[in-house]
């Protein structure tokens, strides 16, 4: 499945670290989603999404933020969107199963 500019997102490698999920296309970093734990622990929260030039509008960005959210739905966990880019994923995607909760 093409998604805009050649790169396929099964394509698209997710390397999970201490505080991001970093995406990797053919070896080299496409992008990366930046994350903390909120003060409260109620939630994982998504701070940052940044695409790395050459990569943008090619599903990278997408791909990271579905990782994510579906990883932290597995381990039960609640995301909190801070990231618009990350919040925008989640409203055109109503039926992924992660808890999602607002700013407090």
């Amino acid at each position: 499945m093409a998604t805009g500019g050649g790169v396929v997102v099964s394509d698209v490698e997710i390397v999970e670290d201490e505080h991001a999920w970093m995406a990797r296309v053919d070896g080299h970093a496409a992008g990366e989603l930046v994350w903390r734990e909120s003060r409260d622990g109620s939630a994982v929260v998504l701070v940052h999404t940044q695409v790395a030039e050459g990569f943008e509008g090619q599903g990278v960005g997408g791909a990271l933020v579905r990782a994510a959210v579906d990883r932290l739905a597995a381990d039960g966990r609640a995301v909190r969107p801070d990231c618009p880019f990350a919040r925008a994923w989640l409203q055109r995607h109503p039926d992924h199963p992660v808890t999602v909760l607002d700013r407090t």
